[in-house]
């Protein structure tokens, strides 16, 4: 919109026509010409329909209009400047509510820390976390930001941020290698008790480069990859886990990493979101925060 069809441009040279008592004066005060400040107040007037002020060479006063006017504009003006302070403020002190979706495993053994770590260093901020095995419409139930992995970023509207490559490792604990051996190799591997994830389908093959697969089999199938972790600690068998879920254990030594040669395609754990970062200081701010918590992270790529 032109400058001089600006209703708070108009309504602001008014004011300060009023409280100057001059057309110079205000003019002097706005930075502008003379005949720019008569012509915004013709344009208001015009605008409403109404004379606001009586113009002599030697006087200048307001019409009954022109005081209604006048003491509206007053509140109305500082309105608007409390209006523009505050959204300086959220811009130099970022703050607001984010809800945020996890998978079950990935958020509490990754993100629960990063989040809580985040509001100690915004406390002005509200997280609302959803951990869920269903992936959830982001429109539907109203969420900003979705941490998911792939092979393959699927086609959507949203965008999309890539943090960091996982991929799936063979894990025991020193205590059943002791007992059971060592496996040197994937047809080795079939021969020992191999524990297992089941989600919507059965984890329990692994597929190499030339097309090869190896099927593994053990005595316990969960759902859930923290009892998985919990009996490879107990040392009941091997577990194939996510490096973001048992990096920890291998760099304390309570994991051995078997076989760290195979290759089984790399997923990505990324972000995807619906409104662009510059567009949001709060989304910036929290997807810069978890970016240099990954990158400082022990979860090697």
């Amino acid at each position: 919109m032109r400058r001089e069809w600006d209703k708070h441009h108009l309504l602001n040279v008014f004011y300060q026509v009023v409280e100057k008592g001059s057309f110079s004066k205000a003019a002097d005060h706005l930075n502008l010409p003379n005949s720019s400040v008569s012509k915004a107040v013709s344009q208001l007037e015009s605008h409403l329909g109404k004379t606001l002020l009586l113009r002599t060479t030697r006087a200048l006063s307001m019409t009954d209009e022109g005081e209604i006017v006048y003491k509206r504009a007053q509140g109305l003006l500082e309105g608007f400047r409390a209006l523009e302070e505050e959204l300086e403020e959220l811009d130099s002190t970022p703050k607001g509510k984010l809800r945020i979706t996890f998978p079950n495993t990935l958020g509490r053994m990754l993100f629960s820390q990063i989040c809580n770590d985040f509001l100690k260093a915004y406390p002005d901020f509200e997280l609302e976390l959803i951990f869920t095995a269903s992936l959830l419409d982001l429109i539907d139930e109203n969420i900003d930001v979705a941490f998911r992995t792939w092979f393959t970023l699927p086609d959507s509207p949203f965008y999309s941020l890539s943090l960091l490559k996982v991929k799936l490792l063979f894990v025991a604990s020193p205590d059943y290698l002791a007992r059971f051996g060592t496996p040197k190799s994937l047809e080795c591997l079939t021969k020992h008790n191999v524990l297992v994830t089941r989600h919507s389908t059965l984890e329990n093959a692994w597929a190499q480069d030339d097309g090869t697969h190896h099927t593994f089999s053990g005595n316990l199938i969960a759902n859930n990859r923290f009892h998985i972790r919990e009996a490879v600690l107990a040392g009941i068998g091997i577990g194939m886990l996510p490096s973001y879920f048992c990096q920890k254990d291998i760099n304390r030594g309570a994991f051995v990493e078997l076989l760290p040669e195979l290759n089984r395609g790399h997923k990505t754990l990324g972000a995807i979101y619906r409104m662009k970062r510059d567009s949001s200081k709060k989304l910036d701010t929290f997807l810069s925060f978890v970016e240099q918590r990954l990158a400082e992270s022990e979860i090697p790529e």
